[in-house]
């Protein structure tokens, strides 16, 4: 397939702006990821199989457009948050997108096109596998989210997750663009094509079939729970680390005492609804533990969750986080707390932290870095890092208390469900994006977790959008943006552990040994076409 240099900027334009599109809530229109990638895939192709233009320098440039558009239209909404971190975020995502590309373009050099379609799929699922864990984690954009919003048509996540989804658009794009070569490069019939044609058509109907399917068979569990949410809608760059604590409080309490019944089972107050640092030695003597005790006295004893920064001092230095106080160490936490009656305040750190806002990439090798973190408000430099997953109990119920980017980790989610949490609580500011696409793909997050384990999501947001989920991720009702307000729902509690919540990403740590394996397998092949090359010349 050649194409001129024309023809490969428009192409991989029209992908970026396909994939911008199809993400939510930045277009929404799910079907054009199905297509998004052909365009991207015939520029590659056509620079393999023409050596004059299989040049490094214009594949990277032709590749880090496309993702540039991409992540331009889907997360231009940071910019609120920080300038400079929205810059950061896009250019470096767009650029290890396109590396990901750009080796599975070269694999294909190497080995053929069909088995380079392979090792391109295979590249794109470990990166999105290794976006979960590495330095810089940003999985915001995996490809498997594009269908969050569509609960009906991704009920099979409960078996595959996130990855299954990414699988799906990989699968589709490539059956299409093979049909495409065939016809336009090839000069075969639509009628040969039949086989690729059925597998496409398969491709559709398996995994719509069997996710609506499951979606109205599935019966949940009658196990009910009885929860409040409180929405307090505290602004959060100019309000909510100025205003006194106990005045915040006050307006939250207000607004869940309405609520409360003598069969309330919990309260959810949202992330940092104490936004004042508290020593968690002394947590007990400090006036807004004192508060939330009060109001859980004149309301049935009702244990609360709620957000709020606290603090721990140490001997000695713990981690990059830890900085020094007269003659001892102090580390900063973004902090869950479950208050409950006759018990000890007990906390959960944050364990997947907000790049560049809580935590700095490779900041143990390069300390001068925690110059350039982003100010956002009371969770601003570097945080200390939660050790693991805990599970809070309350009146009986196992709550995991995940705390704002953490809804967007499955694996993570799914370490509290197989610690025996039977429901989900998200707490979170999404405040500082005002109202962009931002906070709406984050609440959609907690709809994909929900399906993945199939735990009911309760979501308190300061600003919004607080929300309670069901184990179908059919969101049962929820405060939007910019209001004040309580929901109140019974929910069901689950325990059931679903293939994914037991083995998690399966399908992505598959495709890292297959990535390495192929990534080997195109060195090799390339080392030995050099090593003949140089024979020939050596017997002239």
């Amino acid at each position: 397939m050649k194409l001129s240099v024309i023809q490969m900027f428009g192409l991989v334009i029209l992908t970026g702006l396909l994939l911008g599109f199809s993400f939510p809530f930045t277009g929404g229109l799910f079907p054009l990821t199905f297509i998004a990638l052909v365009p991207l895939l015939m520029v590659n192709f056509s620079l393999n199989n023409n050596p004059r233009r299989a040049r490094i320098l214009l594949r990277f440039l032709l590749n880090y457009i496309a993702f540039l558009i991409f992540n331009t239209i889907t997360t231009w909404w940071i910019y609120y948050a920080s300038e400079g971190g929205m810059y950061m975020a896009i250019l470096a995502n767009s650029l290890i997108m396109a590396f990901v590309i750009g080796i599975g373009a070269f694999i294909a050099r190497q080995l053929g096109e069909n088995k380079g379609l392979f090792a391109i799929a295979m590249m794109w699922l470990a990166f999105e596998h290794v976006h979960y864990f590495w330095e810089l984690s940003w999985p915001w954009l995996n490809f498997g989210h594009i269908f969050g919003n569509h609960p009906m048509l991704i009920q099979w996540y409960e078996y595959s997750g996130v990855s299954g989804g990414t699988l799906w658009v990989l699968l589709v794009n490539i059956f299409i663009y093979i049909v495409i070569r065939n016809v336009a490069v090839i000069g075969e019939s639509m009628k040969v094509q039949m086989p690729n044609l059925i597998l496409i058509f398969l491709a559709f109907i398996i995994p719509i079939s069997s996710s609506v399917f499951i979606y109205t068979t599935y019966e949940e569990t009658p196990n009910p729970v009885d929860i409040v949410i409180v929405q307090p809608n505290i602004e959060a760059n100019t309000e909510k680390f100025v205003l006194p604590a106990a005045f915040q409080l006050e307006k939250m309490f207000s607004v869940a005492s309405a609520e409360i019944t003598d069969k309330t089972d919990l309260v959810v107050c949202p992330e940092t609804a104490i936004p004042y640092g508290m020593d968690e030695d002394k947590i007990e003597t400090h006036e807004p533990i004192g508060l939330v005790r009060n109001f859980m006295t004149e309301n049935h004893d009702t244990p609360v969750l709620i957000g709020a920064d606290t603090y721990g001092f140490f001997d000695e230095k713990k981690s990059v986080a830890s900085r020094p106080f007269a003659n001892i160490w102090y580390e900063s936490y973004n902090t869950a707390l479950m208050i409950q009656p006759n018990q000890l305040v007990d906390t959960y750190h944050k364990a997947k932290l907000v790049l560049g806002g809580e935590k700095l990439p490779f900041i143990k090798y390069f300390p001068f870095l925690e110059e350039y973190s982003v100010e956002l408000g009371g969770t601003s430099g570097l945080l200390g890092i939660g050790e693991e997953p805990k599970v809070f109990q309350a009146k009986g119920v196992n709550y995991a208390p995940l705390i704002c980017y953490e809804s967007v980790y499955g694996d993570y989610a799914s370490y509290f469900a197989r610690k025996g949490a039977e429901i989900f609580c998200v707490i979170t500011n999404d405040g500082w994006w005002e109202d962009t696409p931002g906070y709406k793909q984050h609440r959609m997050f907690s709809q994909i977790r929900a399906i993945e384990n199939r735990r009911a999501v309760a979501r308190s947001a300061n600003t919004g959008i607080s929300c309670f989920i069901d184990q179908k991720g059919e969101i049962i009702s929820e405060l939007g943006w910019n209001e004040y307000g309580v929901l109140h729902e019974v929910v069901n509690r689950n325990t059931e552990i679903t293939f994914f919540t037991a083995y998690g990403s399966f399908i992505g740590r598959i495709s890292c040994y297959l990535a390495i394996a192929m990534f080997l397998y195109g060195i090799t092949t390339r080392l030995k076409k050099i090593d003949s090359i140089s024979k020939i010349f050596t017997r002239k």
